[in-house]
């Protein structure tokens, strides 16, 4: 028959196997299943008969008695059982007192080796940070509070000198002189008519389109990071809507004039560059918001074109005028690196140069942004909504000019 230690034992073992199967269930984040649940009932069973069964021999335990009559105990007193404390010493010494081949106090020679191994040191080992358990887990971890960012894309629309066209509506329609010829005067002979010459114009709509982004947040990473991340996604944000503002402006760029083949699908030529540059009208080529756009790979092959005697190709001139003391400058006439504008290769289109005034965008607003703690509040969330609406047009193409590469 059992004793009470032993039946406690068994009650613990049927409670882990109880609570392991609830503990699967929340780790694979489901309910239990029909079997689990199964099993689950039948250790709740036991685990009451057994409980029923430790209370029925404590109680007994409990009481004083005299197995004997004191003629048959030989003269020795009754000794009361009383029900003693479960802590760690008492289950010990229970534990030893019960052991088998124990006679006149002592233990037989197998099972007092088995005692001294339980009661030596179990984790024999000094106190470092280097192992969770032994200390490592007691000193924190540092953490920067900051995120480390990637470089992202500068808006180059106000660089570039684009004209901002306002307006009210979806859509906003902007006049263009659409004359095929300069306007110039016609001589008249003496008492003839007057040459009668009316400007073509024309129209290009403006028509906003919307883009958005939204960032859903958890109220625990809200309450709880340490890394600085509002001001890390307003860095985000606003380097994500540069780098749609980018894209918009070399698309836009691109349907002007294809001005030149390169002679090469994946190489240019040192004499394509003034060449490309030439194709630009003078009255284009004298403003002062004329710029290059080109990938800054293909900046870097252009930056090795260099003859004996001129560096035309070579080295930035500093420019403080700009504020970033440095500019790029590619023939005498700012150079603009985009990842936008395609690299050298077959039927690309790697080089732009143009007068960016005579290319508009339309910008209302110019970013909205709104918290909203309400939508998914059930799951514990905030979201961040960004939206913009945005339409870059280029308004004389001959105003831009291209180079393609061949295809092959």
């Amino acid at each position: 028959m059992k004793t009470v230690l032993e039946l406690k034992i068994d009650l613990g073992k049927l409670y882990d196997q109880a609570r392991a199967l609830i503990e699967k269930a929340d780790t694979e984040k489901r309910a239990i299943t029909a079997e689990e649940e199964t099993q689950y009932n039948e250790f709740i069973t036991r685990m009451d008969a057994l409980k029923v069964e430790i209370e029925r021999r404590e109680k007994l335990e409990g009481f004083t008695v005299v197995s004997k009559p004191e003629s048959e105990n030989r003269g020795a007193k009754p000794h009361p059982t009383t029900k003693t404390k479960d802590n760690a010493n008492a289950l010990f010494f229970r534990t030893i007192r019960q052991a088998p081949g124990v006679s006149d106090g002592g233990l037989a020679a197998e099972y007092r080796e088995a005692v001294i191994e339980e009661i030596r040191a179990s984790n024999d080992t000094d106190m470092n940070i280097t192992t969770a358990a032994d200390g490592g887990d007691l000193v924190p971890t540092g953490h920067y509070q900051g995120i480390i960012e990637k470089a992202r894309p500068v808006a180059l629309y106000d660089r570039l000198g684009l004209m901002r066209i306002p307006g009210k509506g979806t859509t906003v329609n902007v006049p263009i002189d659409n004359e095929a010829d300069s306007g110039i005067f016609v001589s008249t002979n003496e008492s003839a008519a007057f040459d009668r010459d009316a400007p073509a114009v024309s129209k290009i709509a403006m028509t906003l389109v919307k883009y958005t982004k939204k960032v859903d947040l958890t109220y625990e990473l809200l309450q709880d990071e340490d890394s600085q991340l509002m001001g890390f996604l307003n860095s985000y944000i606003a380097a994500g809507f540069a780098a749609t503002m980018n894209s918009l402006v070399v698309a836009e760029a691109l349907t002007g004039t294809a001005g030149l083949t390169l002679d090469a699908a994946a190489a240019i030529g040192a004499a394509e560059i003034p060449e490309l540059l030439y194709k630009l009208k003078a009255e284009y080529a004298e403003s002062p918001n004329v710029h290059w756009l080109l990938n800054r790979t293909t900046e870097g092959y252009l930056r090795g074109l260099r003859d004996t005697s001129m560096w035309t190709f070579a080295p930035p001139i500093s420019n403080t005028a700009t504020g970033r003391g440095v500019d790029s400058l590619l023939f005498g006439i700012p150079a603009h690196s985009t990842s936008y504008v395609a690299a050298l290769g077959a039927s690309a289109k790697s080089l732009v140069v143009g007068d960016f005034s005579k290319m508009g965008y339309r910008l209302d607003p110019t970013m909205t942004f709104l918290r909203d703690p309400y939508t998914r509040a059930a799951y514990g969330e905030v979201i961040l909504h960004y939206y913009f609406r945005v339409d870059v047009e280029l308004f004389q193409a001959e105003a831009v000019q291209y180079a393609t590469h061949p295809s092959a």
